[in-house]
């Protein structure tokens, strides 16, 4: 962890956990926090994000599996609660890189949604743990790694920014989410925001018309990989405010296009994907998906889960702007029968664990909930109060879990009605709109 002056840095894991050294800086700019005494290193970057302006959270240098990323709670706790005390101060700047997170589930499969439940959530947490205003955020920078898409968006619509500039590279956007995430970026942001970027591969009827009427003082727009129905250069007119040395705008040669084949017996999408302007060396730019392996030059497979299938993909593909070659064989695709490639769905889903929940809806302020957890015997084992308005599910399960004890994901929620709430399935929703 590192500090200077208005300026924070610090590791999402323990650089020994990662196989790197903590990074060094000239002494004469930045001070160490002292790493010998967590406990003290922890206080001190409470302390430095008092008033901080510019907070940098590094992940490890490569983001595979999201479990080999292990969860540090008191680490990661403090480092949470640290730009959450820099949100409600004097932030200006907000950088997130290569974090081991996850994205959304794209098709609903077990695999997807265990993947999701499990992997760590720096905005679902980050938003749960927020309390007050944020008045001074202007600039959010996601590079590399993977985050939930309903926790960003959760972040904007509680912390309500007034941004100036919002910048994904390699990470977060898709086709499928792209709309729901500029809705909630436009509802603080609408004015303010000067800068968009994206290098993700999106289509859809008119994304680029969407910016335009979103963001209509944009002067920054980079959007490589952005291909919809409609003519761009239409939208690209009602940015009259655009400088366009400082924008990346979409080429036609950029333009992806290939087929899949889908393994369902093994949950995996097999991929040929390329495009005129990389022709044999293209190597997945533009598709940030959870579990997408380039495997050679325009060959890609795609862990999803049993439950997908090509009607899918092809929707999905439709989403992102990939023109389909339909001239493709599934062999062409890399699809082949090979026995030494396992299921991806090949773990079992655990015994259920139902546990009744009694709500009390007068705690304090509105959205507030005095919740008791009991057995379905009558035990009592956890009393939590949250915040139904910004906390999600996962959230919830996560602290009953950790009090009963038992794994996360075998556990079901019942409610007062009788209504039962799988954990899985709702994961990912706020607790408000899951206890309707």
């Amino acid at each position: 962890m590192l500090a200077a002056g208005t300026q924070v840095r610090c590791n999402w894991l323990d650089p020994s956990m990662e196989g790197g050294p903590e990074p060094t800086e000239s002494a004469a700019k930045k001070a160490k926090i002292d790493s010998e005494n967590e406990q003290a290193a922890f206080a001190q970057l409470l302390a430095a994000a008092k008033t901080c302006e510019r907070f940098q959270v590094k992940g490890p240098p490569w983001v595979g599996w999201v479990g080999g990323s292990p969860e540090v709670p008191e680490r990661h706790g403090a480092i949470l609660r640290a730009v959450s005390e820099s949100l409600m101060n004097r932030l200006v700047v907000l950088r997130v890189d290569n974090f081991p997170g996850s994205g959304d589930p794209v098709f609903g499969t077990r695999h997807e949604l265990r993947r999701s439940f499990r992997a760590p959530d720096f905005f679902g947490k980050l938003t749960a743990g927020f309390k007050g205003t944020s008045g001074c955020l202007k600039k959010v920078t996601l590079q590399g790694g993977f985050h939930s898409a309903s926790s960003v968006c959760n972040f904007l619509h509680v912390v309500k920014p007034q941004l100036e500039s919002f910048r994904c590279r390699g990470c977060l956007f898709h086709g499928r989410n792209f709309e729901m995430l500029v809705k909630a970026l436009s509802s603080a942001s609408q004015r303010s925001l000067l800068e968009f970027e994206t290098d993700a591969a999106i289509g859809g009827k008119d994304p680029v018309g969407l910016l335009a009427d979103s963001f209509p003082n944009l002067r920054m727009l980079r959007v490589k990989y952005m291909f919809g129905e409609a003519d761009h250069l239409q939208a690209l007119s009602r940015l009259t405010q655009l400088r366009r040395k400082q924008c990346v705008l979409p080429k036609d040669d950029f333009r992806l296009c290939g087929r899949p084949a889908v393994d369902p017996e093994k949950g995996i999408v097999y991929w040929f994907i390329t495009s005129e302007h990389h022709d044999d060396d293209y190597r997945g730019e533009g598709l940030w998906w959870d579990e997408l392996d380039n495997t050679m030059e325009c060959s890609e497979m795609w862990y999803v889960g049993k439950g997908v299938t090509k009607e899918k993909c092809l929707d999905f593909m439709k989403d992102c702007g990939i023109e389909l070659d339909d001239n493709l064989t599934d062999e062409e695709c890399g699809l082949q029968d090979n026995e030494l490639q396992g299921d991806v769905d090949s773990e079992v889903d655990q015994d259920t664990i139902a546990v009744q929940l009694e709500i009390d809806d007068s705690a304090g302020s509105t959205g507030n909930l005095a919740i008791k957890a009991l057995t379905m015997d009558g035990r009592e084992f956890a009393q939590v109060t949250l915040d139904a308005n910004k906390t999600l599910v996962r959230t919830l399960v996560d602290e009953l879990a950790s009090k009963y004890p038992c794994s996360p994901l075998a556990m079901r929620l019942v409610l007062p009605s009788g209504t039962c709430i799988d954990a899985l399935e709702t994961a990912g929703k706020l607790l408000a709109a899951a206890l309707v």
